[in-house]
């Protein structure tokens, strides 16, 4: 296998995966570098996957903690759907 190919299969088995839970929070699976706006990096070691906050009630933000249930706090988490454009 040449060294593109290969490189190519890593990046495959490394993509993330975020899932929109519903009423709840972005669950994060994969290698990711989480950092905050002055570029300071969370410590993620032994952290295959994490949740974000997504309703802002969290108080470990940006990971949830939970609250948006105890809140009852809901949210779609599916896209909209997008109606097909008539061509011609």
């Amino acid at each position: 296998m040449s060294d593109d190919l290969v490189s190519e299969a890593v990046k495959v088995s490394e993509a993330v995966k975020i899932t929109v839970r519903p009423n709840g929070p972005f669950r994060v699976e994969g290698p990711i570098s989480l950092v905050d706006v002055n570029g300071v990096e969370w410590d993620l070691t032994g952290k295959p996957a994490i949740s974000l906050c997504r309703c802002g009630l969290s108080s470990k933000r940006p990971f949830c903690d939970g609250t948006h249930g105890k809140e009852g706090w809901k949210c779609d988490a599916s896209p909209i759907p997008v109606e097909p454009v008539a061509l011609g």
